[in-house]
């Protein structure tokens, strides 16, 4: 048999064989069990049948051996099926190197019901490989990506609370510049005026804090509710016209505030009125422009500047906290990452480029 030949046959053998092979696979794992009572089984097993099909409709596919050898088709499957099963989700006890194995004792079991079936040379073999590696690789990812988003969110929870106690002394020491006020001198007053001005952005600094590390700790729950694009988007470019006005730049927001959405007013207003602040913010000469596109199940909101322009290393990073890229002006490093938080625990997405010497777009992707 040819390669597209072989790649067929693998999958009518699965298809047919379904049963049998989560059977034997089953068995075999367990009589493991039996000699280490201390391993668990994972969720594999719920997925299973599932997967088999899958695997069997990507061999039944006219797919060339090439195209599934590249793995996308496979790593979308059993992405679906995991994600449906909860398969690699975090818990107590999940052991990922057991996941590893019971995907290797799958190939094998595989293997051999496909040579009883008159289907055992090599390039069914490597296809059956690419395909369940592909599988394996999906599963590390997920894992590995839980794993760290658990350990940010239990360290997000130990500097909001430090940011949290900083609130006390910076309201006492709030509260004591307004009594120092009413006897002061005019030179004295000025000198307060300026320790006034710096307590109040320490506290904006601590409220960002605040808010990044209760968005980062999933602390903030989202409340959608049905309104006008207009109720949010005219709040939230406000400050970013303002300053642009300031600046002498040109200022463009093109909407149609009766467009009908169903976000968190709160985390939208956040969201929107960071990135248009930083755009305003970085941007000397020429433009801040607001567009949104209007899409049957979800708006678009574009902000594109005429700033210096963003590197690709600084796009990388440029939604963490405290990461501020290259700039020289003053500011915190936590708007966008609040603005990316707010975004994402609405369901949506946002993203950035520079595509050319200079100006930069932001887009904001929310469902309706």
């Amino acid at each position: 048999m040819n390669a597209e030949q072989s790649t067929l046959a693998l999958g009518r053998v699965i298809e047919r064989q379904r049963v049998d092979i989560e059977r034997r696979w089953l068995e075999r794992l367990e009589r493991e069990i039996a000699r280490a009572p201390e391993v668990a089984l994972t969720h594999l097993r719920d997925g299973l049948p599932a997967y088999l099909e899958a695997l069997a409709q990507l061999l039944l596919s006219n797919r060339t051996a090439r195209q599934l050898s590249d793995g996308s088709g496979a790593e979308a499957a059993w992405a679906d099926i995991a994600r449906e099963h909860g398969i690699t989700r975090v818990r107590i006890g999940f052991d990922i190197t057991q996941l590893i194995h019971e995907f290797v004792v799958l190939r094998q079991v595989i293997r051999d019901v496909a040579e009883e079936h008159g289907v055992g040379d090599a390039c069914a073999e490597a296809v059956l490989y690419d395909l369940l590696d592909a599988g394996i690789r999906v599963a590390v990812k997920s894992y590995v990506e839980a794993r760290d988003y658990d350990a940010r969110r239990r360290q997000a929870e130990h500097v909001g609370f430090l940011a949290h106690e900083l609130r006390n002394p910076l309201s006492t020491a709030a509260l004591a510049v307004s009594h120092l006020r009413r006897q002061a001198t005019p030179g004295q007053g000025r000198l307060l005026d300026v320790l006034e001005r710096n307590l109040r952005r320490l506290g904006e600094l601590i409220d960002g804090v605040l808010l990044t590390q209760r968005l980062e700790a999933g602390k903030v729950t989202c409340r959608p509710s049905e309104l006008a694009l207009g109720g949010v988007m005219d709040a939230a470019l406000e400050g970013a016209r303002t300053m642009a006005s300031e600046k002498g730049l040109a200022f463009r927001a093109s909407y149609d505030p009766e467009v009908r959405v169903r976000v968190d007013p709160d985390l939208t207003r956040a969201a929107v009125q960071n990135v248009a602040d930083n755009a305003a913010r970085y941007t000397d000469t020429g433009a801040v422009e607001i567009s949104v596109d209007d899409r049957e199940d979800h708006v678009v909101i574009h902000v594109r500047d005429t700033c210096h322009g963003i590197s690709p290393e600084e796009l990388r990073t440029i939604f963490e906290p405290f990461e501020r890229g290259s700039t020289p002006k003053p500011g915190t490093g936590l708007g966008l990452a609040i603005a990316r938080r707010a975004v994402e625990a609405q369901g949506g997405a946002i993203g950035a480029e520079s595509p050319g010497p200079s100006g930069c777009h932001f887009w904001i992707r929310l469902p309706k």
